[in-house]
């Protein structure tokens, strides 16, 4: 497929047959977040409540077998020292099923590696896979699930889903609240300063990236008449703004024009976007080529000038698609280089 890192909403599926049981709701203390849920927790016990766009979901207690949904998540869940029992594929371009930094994370924890959860032919969640995982909670917070998908998904264990948009999550808000659904709220908060750090240094050793205005989006698919372009809601954005870059204001201006984590910018209107550095996702050298070749695109400033860089290096691509806890720490150095390399000088 040629967009990176969408997935399609998936059809309804048949009702599984399983028995809900009903938990009463216990009154606790809100601690509010942005994008990753609230999270509701009386002095550190169970129950928890998490909110999100599909509603509230209480965990009522600890959580020992995890399946994770999307990415982001499991990721997480591994640097908080639990292994996950079911994750996505994520063996897109050079990477394999499970990320790197993940794979390592999970051998440093003496576990197994966990199950891969598959889709069926019509692009569907293999719902009797999850059912057969047992799992005591479904964390999908940086997902594109439906409805649908979150009803059936809900009736084989508690699920949390994104809190406002699909694919679209705020690291530290995210990263609380799988904390709290997992009891490590302070350790969480330890990754999160860790992680930080890790940019802040990384930032410090390139100050050519300061103020320098950047758009990311992906390669130009065969036949497409847009450019997708990462709103500043997704991921991607924050962390390249950490570094030192400043994200285009043009750019920012379209979130409101769609509820995705992107916005489709016709090849004809890609001049009105103002950016001096252009950073994209794409499979192949071979899509980076046919990208900037193109007449349209080819007449863009960034490009035009020959300031940008394409992620064709699928760890590094993972690293800033979903840069957590567990990636940033040993990825934000090698995701700095790549792109001071390819900073013309003038910038």
């Amino acid at each position: 497929m040629s967009r990176p890192f969408r997935r399609a909403s998936r059809a309804a599926i048949a009702l599984i047959a399983l028995t809900v049981v009903a938990s009463s709701l216990a009154s606790c203390a809100a601690a509010q977040d942005t994008d990753g849920g609230t999270a509701q927790q009386a002095s550190g016990a169970y129950p928890v409540e998490v909110q999100h766009a599909y509603g509230e979901t209480e965990i009522a207690s600890k959580p020992e077998r995890i399946v994770t949904l999307g990415w982001y998540s499991q990721d997480v869940v591994a640097a908080l020292g639990e292994v996950p029992v079911g994750v996505e594929d994520f063996s897109w371009g050079n990477v394999d099923a499970y990320l790197p930094w993940f794979a390592d994370r999970v051998d440093d924890l003496g576990g197994e590696l966990p199950e891969i959860i598959e889709f069926t032919d019509a692009g569907e969640y293999d719902f009797e896979q999850i059912l057969a995982l047992a799992p005591d909670v479904i964390l999908a917070n940086h997902s594109g699930i439906s409805e649908t998908d979150y009803k059936r998904l809900s009736e084989i264990a508690p699920t949390i889903a994104f809190a406002t948009s699909t694919w679209a999550s705020d690291r530290e808000d995210l990263t609380l609240t799988i904390g709290t659904v997992l009891d490590k709220e302070d350790e969480a908060q330890k990754l999160l300063d860790d992680a930080d750090a890790a940019i802040a240094a990384a930032a410090e050793a390139h100050p050519e990236f300061r103020g320098v205005v950047f758009s990311y989006g992906w390669f130009l698919g065969e036949g497409e008449t847009s450019l997708g372009l990462y709103l500043p809601r997704d991921p991607r954005v924050p962390l390249i703004e950490q570094l030192g870059f400043t994200g285009s204001p043009d750019v920012a201006d379209l979130s409101g024009t769609t509820k995705e984590f992107y916005a489709d910018v016709s090849l004809e209107k890609l001049g009105d976007i103002d950016s001096q550095f252009h950073i994209g996702w794409a499979n192949t050298t071979d899509d980076v080529e046919h990208t900037i070749s193109d007449p349209l695109v080819s007449r863009w400033a960034p490009i035009a000038a020959g300031s940008y860089y394409f992620f064709t290096d699928q760890r590094l691509a993972w690293a800033t698609t979903a840069p957590s806890v567990l990636s940033i720490p040993s990825t934000i150095d090698d995701v700095a280089d790549a792109l001071a390399d390819a900073l013309p000088a003038s910038n």
